[in-house]
């Protein structure tokens, strides 16, 4: 992510280099996570136009879910039924399954939330999220590209606007506007927020059809 963002205009981090002996070496937060393990706070604004009239980028699919607000009162503290309905209703409407997926935006408010994230969308089974990032997957250049503007953690966390950003970034790939991180053939997206611990979820997926 933090590689992405250094070559996002719009991130926080921006230009800035942040290595993994640095993000090792940062100020404990909540063991174990630490400074970088952790989304910056920062202002920000975002906003997109929604219209009936024919475009290039159209909404394939859509989905939204609550579950418990407190995470302990959840059967299992790796996996968010929110995001897990969501992602289910948003596939079934948009026809297509996780594989289809070209590009993603997740929401990265810590380092834990992108893996489970990984997971409950459906782009990795339970425990193998961590690989989607060891074998390259998530990269710039691999199958599955992932916060191509740096998410949460080195774009910035400006809350309300977060979520409307990430379409921002998937509409920028989808059209090839991205710049130094556009991902080449991309034709179908999807952008994951989380509101209140995972307590709500959307999910949405945007397509190129011209």
């Amino acid at each position: 992510n933090h590689d992405n963002a250094f070559l996002n205009p719009k991130a926080r981090f921006f230009g800035k280099k942040v290595t993994l002996d640095m993000i090792k070496k940062s100020p404990v937060v909540a063991s174990p996570l630490r400074l970088f393990d952790c989304s910056i706070p920062c202002n920000g604004a975002a906003a997109a136009i929604i219209s009936k009239d024919k475009s290039d980028i159209e909404i394939a699919g859509s989905g939204l879910s609550t579950s418990n607000l407190a995470s302990f009162e959840r059967e299992d503290m790796t996996s968010w039924n929110s995001t897990v309905t969501a992602a289910k209703i948003a596939y079934k409407e948009a026809g297509i399954k996780p594989k289809d997926i070209d590009i993603a935006e997740v929401h990265d408010a810590f380092t834990p939330v992108e893996l489970i994230s990984y997971e409950d969308l459906g782009f990795a089974g339970k425990g193998k999220g961590k690989d989607l990032i060891r074998e390259g997957h998530t990269n710039l250049s691999g199958k599955l590209p992932v916060n191509t503007s740096g998410g949460l953690k080195a774009k910035g966390h400006p809350i309300s606007a977060t979520g409307v950003s990430q379409i921002y970034e998937l509409v920028l790939q989808l059209r090839g506007q991205a710049g130094k991180r556009q991902v080449d053939n991309v034709k179908i997206g999807l952008a994951h927020n989380i509101g209140g611990a995972g307590s709500t979820a959307s999910v949405h997926i945007l397509r190129k059809v011209i």
